[in-house]
């Protein structure tokens, strides 16, 4: 079974998810880590982010993992060829790479069955087109929403976590603006809300409360 969640970048995906995971005991996928990954590599490799030749023969080459664990201690959470690269891939100044080369379409089509392979059985997909690309299909489909300024200040608690270090605000800001943009104006899978997703609004919430809302609108067995 899978469940979707998908939603803008700070919406609160990632805590969640993990909390249904293992209260599930379900795997965790989050797909945003492959295209980290291409864009780390990218960099490594001096590609340009509107290369597609280079990028789609660099992908067919490359071996991504993603962790699929759902503890919050994990930190190995992406390799490529084997080399932890979970520092870079985090990093808020890939952000504008990023999000050029996760409008190629090329590119997407690539990780598509990456990212199906890796949340093969049971598992908790987080994303921005889980829902309408990737597993259309999926059991239960969330789409969650919370304002920019609540989106920064948990994108700036995510990072201090993996990182150990602060990141500014005004960083954070033009990442979260960057990629809502791109994400929304992209011409294929474009962050978008699928017809059976159930909207969670996560501004004012605790996480304990959204969790519990969504634990309440898993299906019963």
């Amino acid at each position: 079974m899978v469940i979707a969640i998908d939603g803008p970048a700070g919406s609160g995906k990632t805590t969640i998810g993990r909390m249904v995971a293992n209260a599930l005991s379900f795997a965790l996928v989050d797909t945003g880590l492959f295209y980290r990954a291409v864009t780390v590599e990218a960099r490594r490799r001096g590609i340009a982010p509107d290369d597609v030749p280079a990028l789609t023969s660099m992908i067919a080459a490359m071996v991504i993992e993603v962790s699929i664990a759902s503890g919050a201690d994990v930190k190995n959470l992406v390799s490529i060829n084997g080399q932890d690269v979970t520092a870079e891939a985090q990093d808020a100044a890939i952000a504008g790479d990023l999000a050029r080369i996760a409008q190629i379409a090329d590119v997407r089509r690539l990780l598509i069955e990456p990212q199906r392979r890796a949340a093969a059985g049971n598992a908790v997909v987080l994303g921005r087109d889980i829902g309408t690309v990737i597993f259309p299909d999926a059991a239960v489909k969330f789409f969650f929403t919370a304002p920019a300024a609540e989106r920064v200040a948990r994108r700036k608690r995510e990072l201090d976590k993996v990182r150990g270090s602060t990141t500014p605000d005004a960083v954070l800001e033009q990442e979260i603006e960057g990629r809502d943009r791109a994400d929304e104006q992209r011409e294929v899978a474009p962050l978008r809300r699928a017809p059976d997703a159930i909207i969670v609004a996560t501004e004012g919430k605790s996480v304990h409360q959204v969790f519990d809302e969504v634990m309440g609108r898993l299906p019963k067995h």
